[in-house]
């Protein structure tokens, strides 16, 4: 059985189960890489930022650092600085595209990347101190289901899943729900299918991981949204810029505008939620 990777002991697991409740942590997360997680994570980011939010966005892939390269971003100082307290929270902010704050991550940390959960505490803590001065915390959870990656999954309040439609990708998203159900089995977690060929390719996908969701898991699992193949993405990446920026009219600009449209106004018209302990408790063994 895999065992919650919140469990912590002692001030540390005082220090966040008190912390404040934010109601607007958003984990994006996949299976194997090359789904467009980071692309997704980052665009939603700046696109909510246009739509006059207050953006956070926490490059969650530890040890290979995407989120500052695909933005031509020069970070002063990342994850890995405070995790190993040379570095506090504050000093590892950037600003990007729109205003919005951005920690990113190590680059060929792969140390990081099999960090235990005790040891992100010192991410983790002020991450959920600080989230009251977000209307959004956009979370790029590196791949796979490794336990740096399931611990920050876990402390989100939400969580958007990334598959394409091919059959590879939709057991690795398959897999990776598995897992994550398994820790924190009341985060709520949306599929978003990437690089559909349109919509009725996309639904497929959503049907056939659906299926098998409901037969093995006993539980179905909803839809957030698609996004189509769209070569203006491409050229964004080249120009490390996102592509709600650098294109706007970008059939794929407009379809990630409409998905974070989406979670901004949930996020505003949310009654207010229970203390921050409470939903510690919900995902801790």
């Amino acid at each position: 059985m895999i065992s919650n990777p919140l469990h912590t002991t002692g001030s540390n697991a005082a220090f966040l189960a008190d912390a404040p409740r934010i109601g607007h942590l958003i984990a994006v997360f996949g299976g194997k890489g090359g789904v467009g997680k980071t692309n997704i994570a980052t665009n939603l980011a700046i696109a909510a930022a246009g739509l006059e939010a207050r953006v956070l966005l926490v490059d969650g892939d530890l040890g290979l650092a995407n989120v500052d390269v695909l933005l031509g971003l020069t970070p002063r100082c990342t994850a890995a600085d405070i995790l190993a307290g040379e570095s506090d929270f504050e000093d590892a902010l950037l600003t990007g595209p729109h205003g919005i704050h951005v920690i990113p991550a190590a680059s060929a940390r792969m140390d990081l990347a099999s960090s235990r959960p005790a040891q992100l505490t010192r991410l983790l803590a002020p991450l959920l101190a600080a989230g009251h001065r977000y209307d959004l915390v956009i979370v790029d959870i590196g791949s796979g289901v490794s336990a740096a990656a399931l611990s920050l999954a876990s402390v989100c309040d939400r969580a958007l899943l990334v598959t394409t439609p091919e059959p590879t990708s939709i057991t690795d998203a398959y897999g990776t729900l598995k897992v994550a159900r398994g820790v924190a089995p009341q985060l709520p977690v949306e599929l978003l299918v990437n690089i559909a060929r349109d919509e009725l390719q996309a639904l497929a996908a959503h049907r056939q991981l659906e299926q098998v969701g409901e037969r093995f898991l006993g539980h179905k699992i909803p839809m957030r949204g698609f996004l189509t193949r769209d070569s203006r993405l491409v050229e964004a990446v080249a120009a490390q810029r996102a592509v709600v920026e650098a294109f706007p009219t970008a059939v794929v600009s407009r379809q990630l505008t409409q998905l974070a449209a989406g979670l901004v106004n949930e996020v505003r018209i949310a009654m207010p939620s229970p203390p921050r302990s409470t939903f510690w408790r919900r995902v801790s063994p």
